[in-house]
């Protein structure tokens, strides 16, 4: 096996891997705060209340949380696809939040939260970012470390 084909099936794996762990994280677990199916669909409105409870707890469970569920699908997704275009990981990640959203509520009797696809939104865009960091600084490097020897 090629080294090129090994690290696309580790790639492959992991994000695979990494969508069984967030399927399990966000259909499979109990929340003790969630009061049966309701929707919130008002921006911000979630956000706001957890930050005013002061819990810092509830505030890294669910705000920071749902942005750092994300961030592994912004980074792995454009490693595995070598010519994905940026919007495309960032429309999987939310098309995938929605999925999720969709799924809590009509089969957790959980809440559809426009706030979690905002959040979820933001952690893929922040993978995506260090993927694009990334591949600049390494490209820099190649340049840089290529010259005239």
């Amino acid at each position: 096996m090629k080294k090129k084909d090994a690290n696309s099936f580790v790639l492959f794996i992991a994000f695979i891997s990494y969508l069984g762990l967030l399927l399990l994280l966000t259909l499979f677990t109990h929340n003790y705060y969630t009061y049966g199916r309701s929707s919130n669909l008002l921006l911000f409105s979630s956000i706001r209340l957890m930050l005013r409870s002061g819990s810092g707890l509830l505030i890294a469970k669910n705000v920071v949380g749902n942005v750092l569920l994300f961030v592994p699908l912004g980074v792995l997704f454009p490693l595995l696809k070598k010519n994905d275009f940026f919007v495309g990981t960032l429309l999987l990640g939310l098309g995938f939040s929605l999925f999720i959203e969709m799924c809590q509520y009509y089969f957790a009797a959980r809440i559809f939260d426009i706030d979690d696809l905002l959040l979820n939104f933001a952690g893929t865009l922040i993978g995506r970012l260090f993927v694009t960091a990334g591949r600049f600084v390494t490209r820099k490097m190649l340049f840089f470390y290529s010259g005239p020897r």
